[in-house]
């Protein structure tokens, strides 16, 4: 494979050998590749550009799942992220490496995480930015909520009723003892219109998405959410 300055972005980025670093990538075409960046040490302004949040053009080759990047430039300025937003561009970040396959070709999803990028830096309402990356990932993977109606009855869902949801499976009305989070017909069409979020409905849709991200994990665990919770222990 030979590709010629694709628009990417870099999700992380580690030392790999003696003067290389190991980068993994979301690529608007390509999806998530990884690739090997040489001559770390070496003073240049290229290897300069290999930062989280910085919009790229990248070329690479290669016969593998691992290629060799060829060349690099800037696409635009980076997106600066500051305090807790700097936390949820990590979370974003690696929930794109456990969750994406790598050569899924999905252009929405780059154009949504470019667009969280965005939002992030612009001092919006970190948590409803979160809850719609979440929401619109899960879409793009094949993993969409069903958010219109109740599965038992086929019933749209009513405002004033409480749910619960089963990952591949749907709404249902909640009942005592059921282990799955309880979430509002009110904060649910919050979600599906995604619009009028207030402390109440976001709370709730963080307990669902957070439930259905497990599930979609499959074990992995997320670094970035420990982060979160020794940020949390520290203000208070």
């Amino acid at each position: 494979m030979q590709v010629t300055l694709s628009p990417c972005y870099i999700l992380y980025q580690r030392p790999f050998r003696e003067k290389s670093l190991l980068i993994d990538v979301l690529s608007q075409e390509y999806g998530r590749c990884r690739l090997i960046a040489k001559s770390r040490h070496k003073p240049s302004s290229t290897i300069g550009l290999l930062q989280i949040y910085q919009p790229l053009l990248l070329s690479w080759l290669g016969r593998t799942d691992l290629f060799k990047m060829t060349a690099i430039e800037a696409s635009g300025p980076a997106h600066f992220l500051q305090g807790q937003a700097t936390l949820c561009g990590l979370y974003i970040n690696e929930l794109l490496i456990k969750l994406l396959p790598q050569f899924v070709s999905e252009p929405t999803i780059f154009d949504c995480y470019q667009q969280t990028l965005e939002a992030l830096a612009s001092d919006k309402n970190n948590e409803i930015t979160l809850r719609l990356f979440e929401k619109r990932l899960l879409t793009a993977l094949g993993y969409g909520l069903a958010l219109d109606y109740e599965c038992s009855a086929g019933l749209p869902i009513d405002a004033d009723k409480i749910y619960y949801y089963v990952a591949e499976s749907g709404l249902y009305l909640w009942e005592i003892g059921c282990p799955n989070p309880a979430i509002s017909g009110r904060s649910i069409q919050h979600l599906a219109d995604e619009r009028g979020f207030d402390e109440t409905s976001l709370l709730e849709i963080k307990r669902l998405m957070r439930a259905m991200i497990q599930f979609y994990l499959a074990g992995k665990v997320l670094n970035s959410r420990a982060l979160f919770s020794q940020l949390n222990q520290i203000k208070r």
